[in-house]
């Protein structure tokens, strides 16, 4: 298994406003997609706090590590107030390893 790293970084004063939330696996980089199709929450990704931004996020990092949109609807909650919205305010790093220790300790994907 593959051990993708996901990272969100703010911009700096003078550069493009927003945030940027990558997913780097080995030598591949590519944009996070928020996802709004499952769940429009915002039309941005945030971290460090309780916004839609941050919900919108945190459904979308469940529904790309798991390849479940129904796993990630029914456990994004609680994923951004156990994680995403404690992730340091200017820049975090997430391993796809820890968000299946969480997985695995809160809410265990079901086999099917």
């Amino acid at each position: 298994m593959s051990d993708r790293l996901y990272t969100g970084k703010r911009a700096k004063y003078g550069e493009n406003p927003g945030v940027v939330v990558d997913v780097t696996d080995g030598d591949e980089r590519r944009p996070l997609s928020p996802r709004l199709e499952l769940k429009e929450h915002s039309t941005t990704l945030e971290w460090g706090y309780g916004t839609g931004g941050t919900a919108q996020l945190a459904l979308a990092i469940l529904a790309d590590v798991t390849g479940s949109d129904a796993y990630a609807e029914r456990h994004y909650h609680w994923f951004k107030l156990d994680v995403v919205s404690r992730f340091a305010w200017e820049e975090w790093g997430l391993r796809e390893s820890q968000i299946w220790d969480w997985i695995n300790e809160h809410h265990p994907l079901a086999a099917t």
